[in-house]
């Protein structure tokens, strides 16, 4: 319909403006976003995207990138790892389909981009050259971290974050979640404030489904006094960072997590205008310190505000704060008999499970735990 033929609806109010052919781009690249923070690799673009993410050398070569592809995630349809049946050609995902996803994230949504000289000139390369490089420079390993925040209006400012060292866990705890939730018909979000005695089974369960992952995934806060402090945003912006950064650095030094590795940051989102500059900050002061701290092994491969709602990791990211602010802030309020209010009793779960001691400046329990005060 022609706009000055649009009339009001029946109830007098006038449609919305059509989207911008940038605010479309905006709206898909957010739904793609989220795919990949819950680890969705059942399309072709979220499966490049993956190989993307973890071979930084799929980036310049489109042949490095179907092989790394073909090996990944069409390995049944291989005869051996450097082998194709020819007949299996027409079953093998095609190399327009992976180059044409390649393309859209990289020079549409602007992530995982190629090097200065190959976005300048993409070049055709030899692919008996590329495939050596595949064979020579196995993927690397990967961070990904979910945080959230609290404390504007409490003693301390805290920044808490949930890790994966392990890519897989992410998909799978939230397949785990999902599965609890649809066999208990529990179907609210996982935040810290909800907590009740009528649901407080529900919270105790995720601890029991967190277990399964003790491994590869890791809880780290840090934290300072509020009084003194002016932009109390700006100041929780600081404390991201360093904390991605320490935390880095621990898990390096202790074998966690040894260097090269991708990193992805998720935060909760706020606002659009307060994310974005919040996310261009980060993601500069992180390449940064991979080059001035790390040698250049650490590849900032994705730092974006996502919300929460269906979002499990920071859920979890939000909850391991409100544990923290309980602790620290002390946000404690009984019942009126006298018990514990099941907050204060989940918070107690929480750290004592994952091995929380009391010094807020030590780190601690097997590298499970990790809380620093500024």
């Amino acid at each position: 319909m022609p706009i000055d033929e649009q009339g009001a609806d029946d109830e007098g109010e006038r449609r919305e403006p059509p989207l911008t052919k940038e605010q479309k781009l905006e709206r898909d690249k957010a739904h793609f976003v989220q795919r990949l923070a819950v680890g969705d690799t059942s399309t072709v673009p979220t499966r490049v995207a993956w190989v993307l993410n973890r071979h930084p050398e799929a980036r310049d070569s489109d042949v490095t990138l179907q092989i790394i592809y073909w090996r990944t995630f069409d390995r049944a349809l291989l005869a051996g790892p450097n082998q194709v049946a020819l007949e299996n050609l027409y079953r093998l995902t095609r190399l327009t389909y992976i180059t044409r996803a390649r393309a859209k994230i990289q020079n549409e949504y602007r992530m995982f981009q190629a090097s200065d000289e190959v976005r300048r000139r993409r070049v055709v390369k030899d692919a008996e050259e590329r495939a050596r490089q595949v064979e020579d420079q196995p993927g690397i390993g990967t961070i990904t971290v979910y945080s959230d925040e609290t404390g504007k209006t409490d003693d301390f400012l805290i920044v808490g974050s949930v890790w994966f060292l392990e890519g897989g866990d992410v998909p799978a705890l939230t397949q785990a979640v999902s599965d609890w939730r649809e066999a208990h018909q529990f179907r609210d979000e996982f935040h810290f404030t909800k907590i009740r005695e009528n649901n407080l089974h529900a919270y105790m369960a995720v601890l029991e489904l967190l277990d399964r992952y003790a491994a590869t995934v890791s809880f780290r806060a840090i934290m300072i006094e509020r009084r003194g402090h002016g932009d109390l945003q700006r100041v929780q912006d600081d404390l991201l960072k360093h904390l991605v950064i320490r935390g880095v650095a621990h898990g390096h030094e202790t074998g966690r997590a040894l260097l090269p590795r991708s990193i992805s940051v998720f935060k909760d989102a706020e606002g659009q205008a307060r994310d974005q500059l919040a996310v261009a900050n980060l993601t500069t002061d992180l390449k940064h310190a991979s080059q001035a701290l790390f040698d250049g092994r650490l590849y900032v491969s994705l730092v974006q505000a996502i919300d929460s709602k269906q979002l499990v990791p920071i859920q979890l990211a939000d909850l391991f704060c409100g544990c923290l602010a309980r602790r620290y802030n002390q946000n404690r309020q009984p019942l009126a008999n006298g018990e514990p209010h099941p907050k204060d009793r989940f918070a107690h779960a929480l750290l004592a499970r994952f091995s929380f001691l009391e010094e807020a400046n030590q780190e601690m329990g097997r590298d499970m735990t990790v809380v620093e005060r500024i």
